[in-house]
């Protein structure tokens, strides 16, 4: 078989020949390749700029690729005859596959417009710490692509949730606005022990820590407002509680400043002879 013969029965196969189709394919590449770079760059320009965030960027750079992969890979289809033929025939006679197709397109498609409605309002951004309290799920948010949110826990696993499922649940976002947190700690001690100097105590180890935020204003330290201020919460029936509000730049901060107090003020607690008390019941027997 002579190569013209063969290039002639290409024609059967490819629109343009095999040679064409050749040229067509590396054309395609490369007009691509120059299309995502270029995509890439503008994206990163516009988060250099402050135009957009992290989040916005990685979901309309993503959103982009898929466009441009979408219409290279149509450009090479309508290349080769026999695929397009086929193509043609399934989006035209088969009722039952666009019905399928359409069942599936249109789950996808939710979570695609629900990733730009996130992009877009940004309820929360890559980096954030969250809280889906009807999902039981709380962690901090990795990614954000077209069809799901990744959330990485405290335990370190991956939490993959639909963007449709996100855009529409109840969350609770910690880095919303200002970062800042009030962190309430709670301590029981005995009826017998002094309250007074159990609130001394607690307000001694309080200001000792590090994290503590001061969050007072010029006029609340003009007028004597105390940064630390514990009182008594609950009487419960073998327990006195003591409830304090420390603040702290952010949950994570928070997190590791009431560890840390516990531990400080227990052992405190125990050192001046103020009781943690625990469930007891006093047995009497009668003869």
């Amino acid at each position: 078989m002579s190569l013209d013969q063969i290039l002639e029965m290409s024609k059967e196969i490819f629109e343009q020949g095999i040679v064409g189709f050749a040229i067509a394919l590396v054309s395609i590449s490369v007009l691509t390749f120059i299309a995502i770079k270029a995509g890439k760059r503008f994206f990163a320009s516009l988060l250099k700029r402050n135009r957009i965030d992290e989040t916005t960027r990685r979901f309309s750079f993503r959103l982009f690729s898929v466009f441009i992969y979408t219409f290279a890979a149509l450009g090479i289809v309508t290349q080769i005859i026999p695929l397009r033929s086929t193509a043609l025939s399934l989006l035209a006679g088969s009722g039952i596959a666009v019905l399928f197709i359409g069942f599936a397109a249109q789950e996808a498609f939710s979570n695609i417009i629900a990733g730009f409605f996130i992009s877009f309002f940004r309820p929360f951004s890559v980096g954030d710490l969250i809280n889906l309290p009807g999902q039981n799920i709380s962690g901090r948010v990795e990614d954000i692509n077209l069809r799901h949110t990744v959330v990485r826990t405290f335990e370190n696993n991956r939490i993959i949730i639909p963007n449709a499922t996100m855009n529409k649940s109840i969350l609770e976002n910690k880095d919303f606005g200002e970062r800042k947190v009030c962190n309430f700690l709670i301590l029981s001690i005995s009826y017998d022990s002094d309250v007074d100097k159990a609130k001394s105590i607690i307000v001694e180890e309080a200001l000792a820590h590090p994290k503590l935020l001061d969050v007072r204003t010029a006029e609340d330290i003009q007028n004597q407002v105390v940064q630390v201020n514990p009182v008594l919460f609950a009487l419960n029936n073998s327990s006195v509680d003591i409830r304090v509000g420390l603040w702290s730049k952010d949950a994570s901060d928070g997190y590791f400043m009431l560890a840390d107090l516990r531990d400080s003020i227990k052992k405190r607690f125990e050192k001046e002879g103020i009781e943690i008390p625990y469930p007891y019941q006093n047995v009497v027997i009668r003869k």
